[in-house]
């Protein structure tokens, strides 16, 4: 399991900007609700890998170049019990 969070909140806004978007735009765009969209900016939500995709994807760079990418033990996620 990953963890995505954008390495810079303000870089990624003014990436959208010289896109020629507004955030709400943007979510339309790269189809993520404007309200989670927001959020992930704003460092109050941290995106799936599909929406992280998505934003990298509408931005024109690799998933990497925008988002640091953590690997979550699902063991410690589940309690320690194994699948």
């Amino acid at each position: 399991m990953y963890t995505f969070q954008l390495k810079s909140y303000e870089h990624a806004k003014l990436s959208i900007a010289l896109k020629g978007f507004t955030i709400r735009g943007f979510s339309r765009y790269v189809g993520v609700s404007h309200s989670f969209l927001s959020q992930i900016l704003n460092g109050k939500r941290k995106p799936s890998a599909v929406v992280a995709k998505k934003i990298a994807d509408g931005l024109d760079v690799r998933i990497e170049d925008i988002f640091l990418v953590d690997v979550v033990d699902e063991s410690t996620v589940r309690g320690g019990a194994e699948c």
